[in-house]
């Protein structure tokens, strides 16, 4: 798997670099809404950005607008070089696209995708923060946490 996930996580940090580089530079977030449901990202990869224009949307949903503007189905229908997500992930996109925005799915699949979803939420919560109970004193002298 880390071999699978370095490429991701190196791809976003050249793409931070980038965009600090560069004068109102910025990360767009593609992942989708099917893929986030499952957890099917990397985290600080595929899954990081400043904002998720298409994080809402469904995969089927994204192709068609992709359609709907008119773009060149190469680049909304790419061919997988080996194993395609549906069979990494034991269902179809189209399973889980039912079930998100249905609620309907086969027993067996749904609870395999209730599953990856319960499991995968921690790529998705802010990082927690340790906090030592220590007193915060700003400088005229007030605690921060009274």
């Amino acid at each position: 798997q880390t071999t699978v996930n370095l490429p991701s996580r190196i791809r976003m940090a050249t793409l931070y670099a980038i965009a600090q580089s560069v004068d109102a530079g910025i990360v767009v977030n593609t992942s989708n809404l099917s893929e986030d449901w499952v957890g099917y990202c990397t985290i600080y990869g595929d899954s990081a950005g400043a904002f998720s224009p298409i994080g809402m949307y469904t995969t089927e949903e994204v192709i068609a607008i992709g359609r709907a503007l008119g773009l060149p189905e190469r680049f909304l229908i790419k061919p997988p070089s080996g194993k395609t997500d549906e069979d990494n992930l034991g269902f179809s996109y189209h399973a889980v696209n039912e079930y998100v925005r249905k609620g309907v799915a086969d027993p067996a699949i749904k609870e395999q995708i209730d599953h990856k979803h319960r499991v995968s939420r921690f790529k998705f919560e802010t990082i927690p923060v340790y906090h030592n109970g220590l007193p915060i004193v700003i400088e005229d002298g007030t605690d921060f946490y009274k």
